[in-house]
């Protein structure tokens, strides 16, 4: 018979079904962390409350008076950037850019763009394997995730691969 602990447990985990561990030792630390400073019981406000003011992402910003601009999602090595205008999806309402480290500005997120920003750097190589393979818009069914950051994720900057 499974405690009523056990079952919470099994509840929390099927959240992180799909993510990798580091991804998720990542966010029970954070976890961790946030619930060092509250008395029980646990309050869900409270900490819906401390969890937008202390991991608050980068701010809406005005693209123009038809659309804002919004950060989506990152990894070490890029963020990627929704525009979203008030037209329709398909009249062009909503568009996808990137910045890396390097190329602060706001690129269209297309195969040609990405590989134009990462050329002369140490994931040149790496970012060809992946495009040659897998269309950069894809995303993980599970997580919803775009995969090249999933695959840039995985890279660890002290060890990257080079032609030889």
């Amino acid at each position: 018979m499974i405690t009523h602990q056990e079952k919470t447990i099994q509840n929390v985990i099927k959240l992180f079904d799909g993510m990798y561990k580091y991804e998720v030792y990542d966010i029970l630390q954070k976890i961790e962390e946030l619930l060092l400073n509250f008395a029980s019981p646990i309050q869900f406000k409270e900490i819906k409350q401390a969890i937008e003011t202390r991991f608050k992402k980068e701010p809406i910003t005005a693209v123009d008076s038809y659309g804002y601009c919004y950060l989506d999602d990152e990894c070490q090595y890029m963020k990627i950037y929704k525009i979203k205008s008030c037209f329709p999806i398909f009249l062009g309402g909503e568009s996808t850019y990137f910045t890396t480290t390097i190329h602060q500005e706001l690129t269209p997120y297309t195969t040609d763009d990405l590989q134009e920003a990462f050329m002369g750097t140490h994931l040149e190589i790496v970012l060809q394997h992946f495009l040659k393979h897998t269309n950069p818009k894809n995303r993980n069914p599970k997580t919803k995730r775009l995969l090249l950051l999933e695959y840039l994720d995985q890279i660890d900057p002290e060890n990257i691969p080079t032609l030889k």
